[in-house]
Formats: structure tokens, C-alpha cells, sequence
């Protein structure tokens, strides 16, 4: 059950995260904000929304990978051996973000759900790293 869920929350932010991806044409660099771990929209950190931002693209990069083999499998069992491990390694990107599978879920559900957390997601993606 846990990994249905973490793979639906996986699965459903993938189209989110590439549209807001796709929204962030380079803009005029804004300056450094004073406080970078403060809470954001969403109460959420910008050092989570960075894990989660990384997790975001390794489960785009899974995705990408995966997809064609799931499409190939040829009858019901393969596609579920295929599947399985693609939610083995979206879970294993999303620890390694280090972001538990709940609050990963919880995020992309967030982000689903209010353009305030999207916007403030790029603008945390998008900030020049600090020097």
C-alpha cells in the first residue's frame, strides 16, 4: 500500500515538475534572499524544497528510463516486474534526496495543489547557487 501511494505522489509530480520547469525561462537574476532555510509557501524550508527539487529530477530521469520498458513489456507480469523496479529506484532517489517517502508525497501533493508553492519552487530551483 505505502508504495502505491509513494509511486502515485512520484508519478503525479512528474508532470507537474516539468511544467514547472518549463515555466522558468532565465529571467534577470533577482539577488540572494537573506534568509535561504526561512519557510516557504507551504511551510516548507527552501532546503526542502532544494531535496525536493533533486529528488524531482532523478524520479524525471527514472521515468524517462523506465517508460519505454513498461510500454515494451509484452504481457501483465513484466510490466509489474518492471514497474516494481521503477518505484524501487524512484523510492531510492527520493532518500537519497533526503526526504522521507511521506513528506516527498506530502510536497508533491503541495506543489499540485497551490501555484504559490509552485512559483516559490522555481524561484528556489532557479537561484543562483550562493558563492
Amino acid at each position: 500500500m505505502r508504495i502505491a501511494i509513494l509511486a502515485a505522489g512520484l508519478l503525479g509530480v512528474a508532470a507537474t515538475a516539468a511544467s514547472a520547469q518549463a515555466q522558468t525561462a532565465p529571467a534577470a537574476e533577482a539577488p540572494a534572499a537573506a534568509a535561504p532555510a526561512a519557510p516557504a509557501a507551504g511551510g516548507f524550508s527552501d532546503e526542502d524544497l532544494k531535496a525536493f527539487g533533486a529528488a524531482m529530477t532523478e524520479i524525471q530521469k527514472i521515468n524517462g528510463e523506465y517508460g519505454p520498458k513498461i510500454t515494451a513489456a509484452t504481457d501483465a507480469n513484466a510490466k509489474a516486474e518492471v514497474q516494481k523496479e521503477m518505484i524501487g529506484k524512484m523510492g531510492a532517489a527520493v532518500q537519497a534526496s533526503g526526504l522521507s517517502a511521506e513528506k516527498y508525497n506530502d510536497m508533491s501533493n503541495a506543489v499540485q495543489k497551490d501555484a504559490a508553492l509552485r512559483a516559490r519552487l522555481t524561484e528556489v530551483l532557479n537561484a543562483a547557487p550562493a558563492a
